[in-house]
């Protein structure tokens, strides 16, 4: 594995570029494809150890914009005045709470790449990505601004019609997008979803 992982082109090209993990390139693909962040915005990274993604989203947002990261992981400092990266489990965060101590009432687009532990069962893994969908659904539904946007990675399993129809009920637009820096053995997909509707007292179909 380890040598399957050092031959791996996106990988090399992090290492040279200075970022911290491949997935980096997965959001500079989806992002020149669907053009969801701008100068200026807040966006709330879930999963954000250790820190890719928030490297990305620094010089996506520039100096005015922000850029917040929650994980249950420390994420290594990251030199970049306009990222914050918080040690914190979501499923016990008061996320509304957490942005208002930042001076924010609400961010532009939620971003996610918090990957479950799989075992390979499958009914098991259905139900630990389902568990995850719905903490993270939570915090999207109570920290992201109408109109904004939730790009989120997930995987083909059973609940993904599911899964997608949650996210139709919440947004004018849902793709599914596999960037070329996903590995073409691996299941993973990302949804894009665009313009949070402003609909209130929506039921999870998926947490039940």
């Amino acid at each position: 594995m380890a040598r399957f992982i050092l031959k791996d082109p996106f990988y090399k090209k992090a290492k040279q570029e200075g970022f911290r993990a491949r997935s980096a390139y997965k959001l500079k693909e989806i992002e020149d494809r669907f053009h969801l962040v701008h100068k200026g915005d807040a966006v709330l990274d879930l999963g954000c150890s250790p820190g890719s993604f928030l490297q990305v989203l620094s010089g996506m947002v520039g100096e005015k914009g922000n850029v917040i990261g929650i994980d249950i992981l420390p994420t290594p400092p990251l030199p970049l005045k306009n990222v914050t990266a918080i040690e914190a489990d979501i499923r016990e965060t008061n996320v509304p709470g957490l942005l208002s101590r930042l001076s924010l009432a609400a961010v532009d687009t939620v971003t996610c790449d918090i990957a479950p532990n799989l075992s390979g069962i499958r009914e098991v893994d259905d139900a630990h990505i389902e568990e995850l969908f719905a903490c993270v659904l939570k915090v999207v539904d109570e920290a992201l601004k109408p109109g904004g946007h939730f790009i989120i990675k997930s995987f083909s399993t059973g609940i993904q019609k599911r899964v997608t129809a949650e996210l139709q009920t919440r947004f004018r637009k849902v793709s599914q997008y596999k960037p070329s820096a996903s590995r073409s053995v691996s299941s993973e997909v990302f949804f894009v979803c665009v313009g949070k509707k402003t609909v209130s007292g929506l039921r999870s179909q998926v947490s039940g």
